[in-house]
């Protein structure tokens, strides 16, 4: 893709030399555009050893940063059953 963008660039820079006046913008307009092509494409392969992934962060690593762990959100009754995940379990 990179090598076939540069060569369509080289291709309007030619035509560029060997153009007319009126027609020398159109051709500079190719190229300007060919090369913003190329400058906000990003590439499969430019760095493939990079993979993003999350990971949790222990209580220990929170701590450290000044967070705090979070406590289980889930209220219980006194005899367990309750405040389960329906609307009617109370």
């Amino acid at each position: 893709m990179k090598a076939q963008i540069i060569n369509q660039i080289m291709t309007e820079l030619e035509k560029a030399r060997t153009s007319e006046d009126n027609e020398f913008s159109k051709h500079m307009y190719a190229i300007q555009t060919l090369a913003s092509l190329g400058s906000c494409h990003t590439y499969q392969n430019e760095n493939p050893g990079i993979k993003a992934h999350k990971e949790e962060i222990s209580p220990a690593e929170l701590k450290l940063m000044g967070g705090q762990p979070l406590k289980s959100i889930k209220a219980e009754t006194d005899d367990g059953l309750g405040n389960g995940k329906s609307l009617f379990d109370f």
